[in-house]
């Protein structure tokens, strides 16, 4: 599944010809013709993905920091693009998929999965290879410069590369 995220994510990233960092998530996902709306809801719901034929609804809660915002409409491409059937059966051929606080507990897999989707468009591989290619260290200013530059949170940049093997475990 890791190649099948990569692959993906490269192809998103030429299609829409970005060749650094930050990723316009918000404009891959007009890009496709998915719908991007606003969702005020209580905190621990960050957004959801609803499907109804070949409408696709993608909303993110407004409250949330735009760190946080990006990273869900990362992590909804990744049902988008993974997991076609995902979601509550609301009406007939409505699908709804949340994405919550337990989202990103690494408890469920489909949850995983869209995390690892959104990890990586965010902070794509041979992008941060680059970046971190021209670094002789990585210390904690350096995870900050990288924060500001791929327009996630620390605690995304830190787990990041840590997957990456860049970092040790924390």
């Amino acid at each position: 599944m890791a190649d099948t995220i990569q692959e993906t994510v490269n192809e998103l990233l030429t299609k829409f010809k970005v060749h650094r960092p930050p990723v316009p998530v918000d404009k891959i996902a007009k890009g496709l013709k998915l719908q991007l709306c606003s969702l005020p809801a209580e905190d621990e719901i960050s957004g959801a993905i609803i499907r109804k034929g070949d409408h696709v609804i993608i909303a993110v809660n407004p409250a949330h920091h735009i760190n946080r915002r990006r990273f869900t409409i990362a992590h909804e491409l990744g049902h988008y693009f993974l997991h076609k059937g995902l979601g509550e059966h609301v009406d007939e051929d409505f699908r709804v998929a949340w994405r919550n606080a337990d989202s990103s507990k690494a408890v469920n897999w489909v949850e995983i999965q869209a995390n690892r989707f959104a990890a990586e468009l965010l902070m794509p591989t041979r992008f941060l290879q680059t970046d971190l290619d021209s670094l002789s260290n990585i210390d904690k200013r350096t995870v900050a410069l990288l924060t500001a530059r791929y327009v996630v949170s620390p605690e995304a940049m830190k787990i990041r590369l840590s997957q990456l093997g860049i970092l040790g475990p924390f």
